[in-house]
């Protein structure tokens, strides 16, 4: 089979020719027609997870595709169902796993990072982590569910769960912020966007946004107290996880608020004003993508036409390199997908 191979950090994706993997007990193989680029690959690529990748490497995690072969003992699945990958393999025994946090699982593994990735026309994994979708559903959207969409509908759904009348900051109108959008105003909240792109903050409007502001441009902070009456926000989604945006918009929190975390940055950690969180008694959080049932009912909520996932562009398998190029210069909005067949 064909595959995007990483053999050295901060150097192009190379085409190979490595054999087809074959499933094991409780496994299947996916036949790969889409897969998503996110940012989070540009830190693989990069050399940013020490610890976590192992060259070679076949990056990729945002799958979808249609089962070519079953392992021995698989059911309920069928050579030819189309869907997409659950990311993470879990033990499905640990503490986390059986009281519904397998995101956070100890013995967690991901396609794409630990395991080889969705960058090559066949994948295998556990049967578990192939979620079905219905036979006219769009491949190129449903793969992007997996990361882009989950990870703010887990943090909206389980870290900070939203309620009809709040009011949600979303920094950064990208691949996560403007599902973000989508999914905060289906929670009923009221919604400010900000970003340094007129662009971004153009399309976060189109899909919900009840205010964007340019946060290169004006006091983002001064703006949201005067939108929320000097009160704050109740939650707010931080998708670029710097310094420089953490420290603004965590004070357009209300006492009590949410900040969470949902981009990051490895080589450089964030502080904050210890007093002032414990004045506010504010919460700063992590979200760690979802879990497999957060997956699934973001499956349905697409099938029903109440969420669009957000698809800028589709480029051939061969120019996967030039999509991550775009993704590192900011030049796309939504995601990028590559069409492997």
């Amino acid at each position: 089979m064909k595959a995007l191979v990483l053999r050295a950090y901060n150097e192009d994706l190379v085409m190979e020719e490595l054999p087809i993997p074959s499933p094991g007990p409780m496994e299947v193989l996916v036949k790969v027609h889409y897969c998503g680029i996110c940012g989070t690959d540009l830190k693989i690529t990069g050399g940013k997870l020490p610890g976590i990748i192992n060259l070679p490497h076949v990056p990729g995690h945002e799958i979808a595709g249609e089962i070519a072969a079953l392992g021995e003992g698989v059911s309920g699945l069928r050579v030819g169902d189309r869907g997409i990958a659950y990311l993470y393999t879990t033990c499905h025994d640990c503490e986390l796993c059986r009281t519904g946090r397998e995101n956070i699982c100890y013995n967690l593994r991901r396609l794409g990072f630990e395991l080889p990735g969705g960058f090559a026309e066949y994948v295998k994994m556990p049967a578990y982590n192939f979620c079905k979708v219905a036979k006219d559903s769009k491949l190129e959207a449903m793969a992007v569910l997996t990361d882009a969409v989950a990870t703010p509908y887990h943090a909206l759904k389980s870290v900070a769960p939203i309620k009809e009348g709040q009011s949600v900051l979303i920094v950064g109108s990208g691949g996560l912020g403007l599902h973000a959008v989508q999914l905060a105003k289906l929670a009923g909240a009221r919604v400010v966007v900000t970003d340094a792109k007129d662009d971004a903050l153009a399309a976060a409007e189109e899909y919900g946004a009840d205010l964007v502001l340019n946060s290169a441009q004006i006091d983002a902070k001064q703006a949201i107290l005067n939108w929320t009456d000097g009160r704050g926000v109740d939650v707010v989604l931080e998708g670029v996880g710097r310094q420089v945006t953490v420290s603004w918009s965590l004070y357009c929190l209300k006492p009590g608020g949410t900040l969470v975390i949902m981009g990051y940055d490895p080589p450089n950690p964030i502080t904050v004003n210890t007093k002032d969180m414990h004045y506010n008694e504010w919460k700063i959080c992590g979200t760690r993508a979802a879990t497999k049932q957060d997956l699934v009912e973001l499956i349905a909520l697409t099938e029903a036409g109440k969420l669009k996932p957000v698809v800028s562009t589709i480029l051939p398998f061969e120019k996967t390199n030039e999509g991550l190029a775009a993704v590192a210069q900011g030049k796309t909005l939504g995601r990028i997908v590559i069409k492997v067949i």
